[in-house]
């Protein structure tokens, strides 16, 4: 299997002592022999690919030298001339500085290993290693073909995070970053601000491996994640109106208490842990042509397009967002993370107003597109995966599939692509509301109001046409009073489900024939 050449190199450390000595690289011959046989030849390929489509990470070995090498200088945001060398993720935050002079305040709430100043690139090395360490303790997901495939004219496949313990794809970075502490830091602890998938993967995996978990979680977080943290013997702090707070809070008590910060979407080990989702992919379905993937903080992005595009360099990678926060399509047009308003959106797991500087630097020259999709198109999703492949997914999970099912992505009509499905965890409230919204958006759960005489027989004509057309009334409101019409007429408010889109229509013609007075609300309608 891919992972074994990690036997024979050094995985790197957050403990100084470890890091304190340079990551042994294996001699290429030796990775080559150690890869399947249908990824020898790519990986071949892969060292020798151009600097356009991100060379940086295919020659992490020179040929027969065993010197890594790092031929895409990232400058340091906001420096004076001169491009750097981006720290490599081995690299302890101990031994970071910077020229800035920063206030009390900064200083509390600086987190060493998300520096602006000093972005740390991943290399494909960092995500074998990850898939070594982490293969006992995470599951290998399903990556099936869809039934979707007939409808999109694609031959998609879903990797199936969802399966994942605690529900997830988040699972994979946590348990690496957690195995990656020093003894005494596994005695003293990590810290995490979350209120959803970061948390329970923290403090699952943090239960597995006897190390203190803390969490610091927002008053909005939903009751049943705090609660399921608690089940995991993690020290959970309810605190805060946002998760910006939390983080701040979590950030303080991470120096007073000597306990690590772990960003859930930019720490290095979290963002190598996420990547081996991609070395899974490319073993399970052969020839792929393209991974859409849902973009928030960019971690998960920035993982599997490392562990893609290093063995497939001609597999496109693309991320899609909520147009509600498109935090990483306006990185993109910056050239650095930059701060937007994120707006409240079906995809929750995705409303990151900035995307990671780690993530962000090893994503931005393995990314070939990103696009964003509606409201509408994510609740479809949802419904789709619920309907075709009786599978409950967040909405930040169904995202990507919703780029598709929007025609955002043309280009890939007759290709074969694979859509992580990288969460499931929602809360059955929501679930609710996003199918019907899901229904309505779709043309199969329609609301109007008509007025209809008041005499009797008047709301029997109505509902006798309805079922003659075979639509399903959901609800029916009558009101007398407050209308304007003359007294012996009473207006009807109904909500009904039809078959499709077409059968709306039908609907909607056979009432206009018969009712001078008609409103139908179809907001948000994808038609």
């Amino acid at each position: 299997m891919y992972v074994m050449m990690c036997q024979q190199q050094q995985a790197p450390s957050s403990s100084p002592a470890a890091a304190s000595s340079s990551p042994r690289v294996v001699p290429s011959s030796a990775v080559k022999a150690s890869l399947p046989k249908h990824l020898q030849h790519h990986q071949h390929i892969s060292r020798q690919r151009s600097a356009s489509t991100g060379d940086y990470i295919a020659n992490y070995i020179t040929p027969d030298s065993g010197n890594s090498t790092n031929s895409n200088r990232m400058p340091a945001e906001g420096g004076t001339g001169g491009t750097p060398d981006p720290i490599p993720p081995s690299t302890p935050p101990t031994t970071i500085t910077t020229t800035t002079t920063m206030s009390a305040k900064e200083e509390a709430l600086f987190d060493p290993w998300c520096d602006p100043k000093n972005p740390r690139v991943l290399n494909f090395q960092d995500v074998s290693a990850a898939a070594f360490k982490i293969k006992s303790g995470i599951m290998n997901t399903p990556c099936t073909r869809s039934h979707l495939s007939n409808l999109t004219n694609m031959e998609i496949f879903f990797k199936k995070e969802f399966n994942q313990y605690t529900g997830s794809f988040k699972e994979r970075g946590a348990r690496y970053t957690l195995l990656m502490l020093s003894e005494e830091q596994q005695k003293k602890g990590v810290i995490a601000a979350s209120a959803g998938n970061h948390a329970l993967a923290l403090c699952y995996h943090g239960q597995d491996l006897g190390i203190p978990v803390t969490v610091v979680m927002p008053l909005v977080a939903p009751i049943m994640k705090v609660q399921a943290c608690r089940q995991y013997g993690a020290n959970i702090i309810v605190k805060g109106n946002d998760i910006g707070e939390c983080r701040e809070f979590a950030l303080r008590m991470a120096k007073e208490q000597s306990l690590l910060y772990i960003n859930g979407y930019d720490h290095p080990h979290i963002l190598a842990g996420q990547g081996t989702m991609g070395l899974e992919i490319v073993e399970q379905v052969p020839n792929i042509d393209a991974v859409v993937i849902p973009v928030g903080g960019g971690g998960l992005v920035a993982g599997v397009a490392l562990a893609v595009k290093a063995l497939y360099p001609h597999v496109k990678v693309i991320g899609v967002e909520s147009e509600r926060c498109a935090s990483f399509s306006a990185a993109m047009k910056a050239g650095r993370p930059v701060y937007v308003k994120a707006e409240s959106t079906l995809a929750d797991g995705l409303a990151v107003p900035m995307v990671g500087v780690n993530a962000f630097a090893t994503a931005r020259n393995l990314v070939d597109k990103v696009v964003t999709v509606k409201e509408e198109w994510i609740a479809i999703s949802i419904l789709r995966l619920v309907e075709t492949e009786k599978a409950v997914v967040e909405g930040a999970g169904a995202t990507a599939l919703a780029a598709i099912l929007a025609g955002e992505l043309q280009e890939l009509k007759g290709k074969r692509v694979v859509i992580p499905l990288c969460g499931g965890n929602i809360d059955t409230t929501v679930l609710g509301r996003c199918l019907e919204r899901g229904l309505a958006a779709d043309g199969r759960l329609v609301k109007f109001t008509v007025t209809v005489s008041d005499r009797p027989g008047g709301i029997a004509e109505l509902t006798r046409l309805l079922a003659n057309l075979g639509v399903s009334i959901k609800d029916m409101v009558h009101e007398r009073a407050w209308i304007r019409s003359d007294i012996f007429s009473v207006e009807v408010k109904v909500m009904a489900e039809t078959r499709d889109f077409d059968h709306w229509l039908e609907l909607k013609s056979a009432l206009e024939a018969r009712y001078q007075q008609l409103r139908f609300a179809t907001p948000n309608s994808i038609h």
